[in-house]
């Protein structure tokens, strides 16, 4: 190997250009990685707009009937799959 051949990995991190790419790169992989386990841990809690859309609601309607004691059977009666719902720490859950 000749000597310039070895100094290309080295002078590559020298130009600002190339540093710059390569934080993008490893930023794009941390996002999606990010997004990958936001999904394994997020995928049985909704917010209140998730849930709206799900129920065919408003997130006012919800915060309206959240604390109310019948609102897992009412959300069950709207949810397109009758998966009935619940409302604590600031998500809703499935009941169950």
């Amino acid at each position: 190997m000749t000597e310039s051949a070895a100094n290309v990995p080295s002078n590559l991190l020298k130009r600002p250009e190339a540093v710059v790419l390569i934080l993008i790169a490893a930023l794009f992989v941390l996002w999606d990685t990010y997004l990958s386990l936001l999904d394994e841990v997020g995928s049985t809690t909704l917010s209140s707009r998730q849930l709206a859309q799900r129920l065919g609601t408003t997130t006012k309607i919800l915060r309206r009937r959240k604390r109310q004691p019948n609102f897992s059977a009412w959300t069950q009666q709207l949810d397109p799959d009758g998966i009935a719902w619940q409302y604590a720490n600031g998500v809703y859950l499935p009941h169950g």
